[in-house]
């Protein structure tokens, strides 16, 4: 899944190359993926009913989509956490959660001759070349320049929602975000008092990877900030030490500007809007190491399963 980095990186080169124009047309090719207004839209993804006096009706909620969104000009776009947030003309907002496999990729005319539209949304090297639109390209946006913004998603676990701009408040997930790891507003007093209040259960790597406690942070990035603050990732947060949380909460942000600065890890899906991929991998010090040596002491790279997710470590630089 996409981390802060990965989705940093979107965000940049979207908002640099979408910003003032103008949306032509969209198609809707799985509506399953599509949410009209700030409710969640729940696992099943229901459709939309409309209920006049004793008759129902199904409404596509692709359609109203691609209906609002035609005529709309990009004027920015940022992020919350791991939601991207479009901001359009006529006071609409576009959010978009990535999730596991969610993917933008952005052709204008000169990247569609260099390419021929044929990416690899996989990255791996023995991945086949992909002509897009392909079977899990889902939504493509038009511009009125001819640009064409492609969005893939292998597992369907996404959304793209649509809402008005004074609904924003009403979204139930960026309600329930914790501080931005990146901001001035997460001190190091924060970490440290909402640490006392972790579950006795709860390790250090689940408690980084807590959207509550910050945001942001998942497997990639909580082994690598632990592996260069020495802590182990399956150690119980209220047995560490003040001066390791000191240590872990000073490595938070040079290890996510790092990872930005190198345009994110491409492992699993993530590749960028121009389908190159990020270099982040290359200085990975743990993450997907497991029986490689250690970069710092070629001690062997171990791995535990911690609540349904994998932490890497050396056993010899953390404790």
């Amino acid at each position: 899944m996409p981390e802060l980095p990965e989705v940093e990186t979107v965000v940049r080169e979207l908002h640099k190359k979408l910003v003032s124009r103008t949306i032509k047309s969209v198609n809707v090719r799985a509506s399953k993926l599509i949410g009209i207004g700030p409710a969640g839209l729940g696992n099943k993804r229901s459709p939309f009913v409309k209920t006049t006096g004793d008759k129902q009706e199904t409404i596509d909620k692709g359609r109203i989509f691609e209906r609002l969104l035609k005529g709309k000009r990009v004027l920015s776009v940022r992020r919350r956490a791991k939601l991207l947030i479009f901001s359009l003309s006529g006071n609409y907002i576009l959010l978009v959660h990535l999730k596991m496999t969610g993917q933008f990729i952005f052709e204008d005319k000169v990247l569609k001759k260099k390419t021929g539209s044929k990416y690899r949304i996989l990255n791996k090297l023995t991945a086949p070349l992909v002509q897009l639109p392909g079977k899990h390209t889902h939504v493509i946006f038009k511009f009125q320049d001819g640009a064409t913004l492609y969005y893939n998603d292998v597992r369907k676990f996404s959304y793209l929602k649509l809402i008005k701009a004074a609904e924003l408040s009403q979204v139930a997930e960026i309600n329930e975000y914790g501080p931005e790891p990146l901001s001035r507003g997460f001190t190091l007093a924060i970490f440290l008092e909402v640490s006392k209040k972790a579950s006795k259960k709860v390790t250090i790597k689940q408690f980084l990877m807590d959207n509550s406690v910050v945001v942001g942070i998942g497997n990639i990035y909580s082994d690598e900030i632990l592996f260069q603050a020495g802590v182990r990732p399956e150690r119980l947060v209220l047995g560490i030490t003040n001066q390791e949380l000191r240590k872990i909460y000073s490595q938070i942000g040079p290890v996510l500007k790092k990872g930005i600065k190198a345009k994110g890890s491409s492992v699993g899906d993530f590749i960028r809007t121009d389908g190159t991929w990020g270099a982040m991998g290359k200085y990975h010090f743990v993450y997907g190491r497991r029986k490689l040596p250690c970069k710092v002491c070629g001690s062997i790279i171990e791995s535990i399963k911690l609540g349904g997710r994998t932490g890497s470590y050396c056993p010899h630089c953390q404790k």
